[in-house]
């Protein structure tokens, strides 16, 4: 850690907040900003008292008000872990990206990586109910809770039912909008499996996370109101970021994509 870093990090001892709180809302605020995402622990005492220029008492105390706040968890031997307020991602019927985060206050946001027509893995024919050879439409995008990366979505369009789909994406309208212009005016989930599985290095790139840490895997069929299947798909999400929540409730309202 460079001087500079240690020198603007030192709390200021004539500001009328104790010492130990102004670190403590230092860190606090690091830790919300995941500036600890790349080891998922804050550094040692030792480390952190010589960025701070206190002694390991003042640290501790301001330790153990990030550990009262839900923020760190201290396994003796071991270290300080980041312990991140988990998202609630609810499957159900009618899972909605977008409705998931804005329940809980949380800005939604796609960012478009990939998207090309391509033939159909077999596991996306057997899945869309396509003959042999049939192409798809592939969309993988990054998804975003205020800013931040929670999941990567993989998703297959039949081809011949959605031509035009990938031009309306770059255009950016939204899942949704587009499914109503090909006169699928509401859709459900068929089925969902989750797994686990551990990330790529690109995969641990995009989602600014340790490529040691696990994945949740969501692997779905979305079907519209007559049951025929318009999407496969698979989500890895940061298992650290995020909790799943399975919910049986049919009649969920139906929110936008």
């Amino acid at each position: 850690m460079t001087s500079e870093r240690t020198l603007s990090s030192a709390p200021g001892r004539r500001s009328g907040v104790a010492v130990w709180k102004q670190i403590a809302d230092t860190l606090s605020t690091e830790i919300r900003d995941r500036a600890f995402t790349d080891t998922g622990r804050l550094p040692s005492e030792n480390e952190l008292a010589t960025r701070f220029g206190v002694n390991r008492h003042t640290l501790r105390q301001a330790v153990a008000a990030l550990q009262s706040d839900g923020l760190v968890r201290i396994e003796p031997g071991r270290g300080m872990f980041i312990q991140h307020e988990l998202l609630d991602y609810v499957l159900s019927r009618r899972t909605r990206f977008s409705e998931n985060l804005l329940r809980q206050g949380l800005l939604p946001s796609k960012l478009l990586l990939t998207a090309r027509e391509m033939p159909a893995p077999e596991r996306a024919m057997h899945e869309l109910k396509l003959a042999k050879g049939a192409k798809v439409l592939m969309v993988e995008m990054l998804d975003e809770a205020n800013g931040q990366p929670i999941g990567l979505a993989t998703a297959y369009y039949p081809a011949l039912r959605f031509a035009g789909l990938l031009d309306m994406l770059n255009t950016g309208m939204r899942t949704t909008e587009i499914l109503r212009h090909f006169g699928v005016q509401d859709y459900v989930r068929a089925e969902s499996r989750i797994t686990t599985q551990m990330p790529s290095e690109e995969t641990a790139r995009l989602l600014k996370q340790p490529v040691t840490r696990p994945l949740l895997c969501v692997e779905c069929l979305d079907a519209d109101m007559e049951g025929s299947p318009i999407k496969y798909g698979e989500t890895v999400f940061c298992g650290d970021r995020v909790q799943l929540v399975v919910n049986s409730a049919a009649d969920e309202t139906a929110g936008a994509e």
